[in-house]
């Protein structure tokens, strides 16, 4: 039975060419990690993700009702049990599906792509009505699933058990504090956070000595510019454009800070979906590009100090284990 797992969503839409071109750059490296993580193996054993066997699943995911808490400390999930949703968690379970109706007892069992496309199907479907459907497909969390053995499953075992996470690009899952149900989905780091980089493309966050592609400058809640419905991206950018030069450069303590260290400022938008789930909340960014405009530079050290900004990609860093515990906060 495998932890869950999925990572979250790119960054999109600036005001300028060059801006327009670095994000572009980075929502295409974003889909493609999407599109690696997405294709991960889908083990069988109860004790972990990515792992092969035929063990029946833990109790405790069997008899966890909607609403509550797990977590684990292990890797391989092994040691999985139930918490209080105020402690940190992994995993918060929003309901079961039941696969009989599409799969009868001589279905064989579901290869790795075909589970992956069962889980984002019911499991989104199940985890919007656990949250009132008010679930931010853009956000901070993502649906995972713990699926049937395969011993299980040519037992009869047809039930899908769902929930809601935080993972990073990696694949590895942040805790979570609080109910999904009452927490703020809007898929925001503190200011000053670093993103890390993996070749070109954004990674987990990592600490801003560190190389990375990514820091947070500030956070915006657009509810308080725009009172009233969804406002369209073409009338987000220009009010980010100046709130997120202004954030960036009270931050650096320098108003060109960026400019003059080889950085650019960049945001997230808000779509009609994510703002109608009730998320409000975007990052102001800074980054840089490769000479050459083929993806991300390393960036080294933070744009409140010394910045160095690399003229080769990173090195590409092995993803881990699907659904282990996160070791750096979010």
């Amino acid at each position: 039975m495998p932890a869950p797992d999925a990572p979250p969503s790119p960054s999109r839409n600036k005001p300028n060419t060059r801006l327009v071109m670095i994000c572009a750059v980075i929502g295409a490296l974003l889909v493609l990690v999407v599109s690696a993580l997405l294709n991960w193996p889908t083990g069988t054993r109860s004790a972990g993700p990515d792992q092969q066997g035929s063990s029946p699943a833990p109790k405790v995911v069997f008899s966890a009702p909607p609403g509550s808490c797990l977590s684990w400390a292990e890797a391989d999930a092994s040691d999985i049990r139930q918490v209080t949703c105020d402690e940190p968690h992994l995993f918060e379970v929003t309901g079961t599906a039941d696969l009989r109706p599409q799969f009868d007892d001589k279905a064989p069992f579901p290869g790795t792509e075909q589970w992956q496309q069962i889980k984002q199907e019911r499991c989104v479907e199940v985890s919007t009505g656990f949250l009132s459907g008010r679930f931010d497909p853009n956000g901070r969390f993502s649906v995972g699933a713990f699926t049937p053995s395969e011993e299980g499953w040519a037992d009869g075992d047809r039930t899908l058990h769902c929930g809601l996470q935080q993972p990073g690009p990696s694949g590895k899952l942040y805790p979570i504090k609080g109910s999904a149900s009452t927490t703020d989905q809007s898929n925001i780091y503190s200011e000053g956070r670093c993103l890390g980089i993996n070749g070109t493309a954004v990674w987990d966050p990592v600490d801003c000595a560190k190389p990375h592609a990514v820091e947070i400058t500030g956070v915006v809640n657009l509810g308080e510019e725009f009172p009233g419905g969804w406002p369209a991206e073409k009338d987000q950018d220009p009010f980010l454009f100046t709130r997120c030069g202004e954030l960036t450069g009270r931050f650096a303590g320098d108003p060109n800070a960026a400019k003059d260290k080889g950085l650019v400022i960049y945001w997230d938008t808000l779509s009609e979906e994510s703002w109608n789930a009730g998320s409000r909340q975007v990052n102001c960014k800074v980054s840089a590009q490769l000479p050459d405009g083929s993806g991300l530079a390393p960036v080294t050290g933070s744009i409140k100090g010394d910045v160095r900004v690399g003229k080769e990609p990173a090195p590409q860093i092995a993803a881990g284990q699907p659904g282990a515990p996160a070791t750096e906060p979010r």
